[in-house]
């Protein structure tokens, strides 16, 4: 999990990296290519089982 979510992280940023050089901005592309690197199956499950133990520990 932990090592699926510093890919993530590292990627989007990366993307947000290149978004703010200077330069031609195509919001419409960096919208896409963060929701490429964020819509991921495996990550949404992997987030939402840390949330639940997270939860789990609260209790």
């Amino acid at each position: 999990m932990a090592d699926r979510v510093r890919e993530t992280v590292k990627q989007t940023q990366v993307i947000l990296a290149s978004y703010v050089e200077p330069g031609s901005r195509d919001c419409n592309k960096t919208i896409n290519d963060l929701l490429d690197v964020l819509d991921d199956e495996e990550l949404i499950e992997a987030m939402e089982r840390e949330n639940a133990q997270g939860a789990s520990r609260t209790q």
